[in-house]
């Protein structure tokens, strides 16, 4: 585990676009809405802007030789006003490579993603997920998060609802 830098960025995109790929292409929605998002939000250029942005915080997952296999990305934002007066940090992604999962690098993310909070005196954690992804639902109620709202999210030009999840630390 290790913070991204802004030479990171090639790595962090195409990982980026293929665990978006796996966890939102066909069959969950179709696959010219999935590249659509790919296309408007991952290119090298862009990841290396939220690289550089003081707000945000990408941590690495390292898996054998080498290879980033996943990573979470951390936004000190506004949250929303179910949080509103808390303390809050978001973690805007959370993605293991699908040949990844099961091997424990979720949980040291997320672990490391809630230690970063603790340090940085956040008082709680917020996230967004969407309503159909049940695997990503189960492991953040395993994790400790609870609902606490949701929204619409603009995926291509469809409107999906996410949840709003949120832990104390």
């Amino acid at each position: 585990m290790r913070t991204a830098t802004p030479d990171d960025a090639a790595a962090l995109t195409e990982l980026s676009i293929r665990t978006m790929r796996e966890a939102f292409g066909p069959p969950h929605n179709p696959a010219e809405l999935v590249e659509a998002y790919i296309e408007e939000t991952f290119s090298v250029d862009q990841i290396r802007q939220e690289l550089l942005d003081a707000r945000a915080t990408f941590l690495l997952s390292i898996g054998p030789g080498q290879e980033v296999a996943g990573y979470a990305k951390l936004r000190r934002n506004r949250p929303p006003r179910q949080l509103k007066g808390q303390h809050a940090i978001e973690i805007q992604r959370l993605y293991v490579s699908d040949r990844q999962i099961g091997k424990g690098l979720g949980r040291n993310l997320m672990e490391s993603c809630l230690n970063l909070a603790r340090q940085e005196g956040y008082q709680t954690v917020w996230l967004g997920v969407w309503e159909r992804n049940k695997r990503a639902i189960a492991f953040y109620e395993k994790t400790g998060f609870q609902r606490c709202g949701w929204h619409y999210f603009q995926f291509g030009d469809e409107r999906q609802r996410d949840y709003w999840m949120k832990k104390e630390v």
